[in-house]
């Protein structure tokens, strides 16, 4: 974690890549989450941070357990998924039993990924990678990805402010909104469309980047309307409820363009941030609860 705080030069680390090594990488990070709203120039930019790794048969790349700070492509071999259950050692130092095989081919066209959460945050890995052959992996370090996506033109600033408001990411830090904001999708509607409907189960939150629509909320004391512009924010309640149903019917009166975040990826990228402040809360009410206990004490 001390590393992320450190400046990380970008121009030292990037190196040229071929056509064929931007192919390669270009078709792991296309299938993942963390990509998907990078725009061209960034993309250019992560080409070239991404490090050439060579690895020996037997050479652990991750262990189980240990803080991670990259996120690796395989270019070319065979690596062992190995899991050590909770609570048990590896008396053995095998790391675990095999749950999966990830092979990488140039040949083939296929260069599967992994550890993509730590490019998001710090986090104890979730299983060992263990090398089954000689290969080659891509890694790319978590501060040279927040460094691209900072360093350049950012066109989501207002989108990130409004993320800051939304009682959902309360917890977030800047960072982690940062993240939330490059995994949203822009979508656009036609005049008179439904994007959301009041009752009906939801599945995306929008936040509005131009044009306006309708907003009409009923409930037993009366119904509420009103007019949607840019910056405005809808649909974050379905990750609040239970029952993930829209609370407002939302109607577009021109074409309107707007960033869309999915439940699922909300709920993936929240769950870490939303269980170390549940953690934080409990350990201070159990603090506060002892304090109280012994201020009674010296009291009597």
């Amino acid at each position: 974690a001390a590393q992320d705080t450190e400046p990380f030069d970008i121009k030292k680390l990037a190196t040229p890549k071929t056509d064929a090594e931007k192919e390669s990488i270009e078709e792991a990070i296309k299938a993942s989450v963390m990509f998907r709203n990078v725009t061209h120039q960034q993309r250019e930019m992560i080409y070239q941070c991404m490090e050439s790794v060579k690895v020996k048969e037997g050479e652990w790349v991750i262990k189980q357990g240990s803080v991670g700070d990259k996120y690796y492509i395989i270019d070319e071999g065979q690596f062992e998924v190995r899991i050590l259950p909770d609570g048990v050692k590896d008396e053995t130092g095998e790391g675990g039993n095999i749950i999966h095989l990830y092979e990488g081919s140039r040949k083939l066209h296929i260069h599967p990924s992994f550890g993509e959460l730590a490019l998001m945050y710090s986090a104890p890995r979730s299983a060992s990678i263990i090398a089954k052959s000689d290969g080659h992996l891509w890694a790319l370090h978590r501060s040279a990805f927040r460094q691209v996506l900072t360093e350049s033109k950012d066109d989501r600033k207002d989108l990130k402010k409004v993320l800051e408001k939304i009682p959902y990411f309360q917890y977030c830090d800047s960072d982690a909104i940062n993240k939330i904001a490059t995994m949203m999708d822009e979508v656009s509607f036609g005049r008179g469309e439904n994007i959301a409907e009041q009752g009906f189960p939801g599945k995306t939150m929008y936040v509005m980047k131009n044009g306006s629509c309708y907003s009409m909320e009923m409930s037993a004391s009366g119904t509420k309307r009103g007019t949607l512009k840019a910056k405005s924010f809808f649909g974050d309640e379905i990750f609040s409820n239970s029952d993930g149903l829209y609370g407002k019917t939302v109607v577009s009166l021109q074409t309107t363009t707007c960033w869309a975040l999915d439940r699922a990826t909300a709920e993936k990228t929240m769950k870490p941030i939303i269980d170390l402040s549940e953690s934080s809360d409990k350990k201070s009410e159990s603090s506060s609860g002892k304090h109280k206990k012994s201020s009674k004490k010296s009291s009597h």
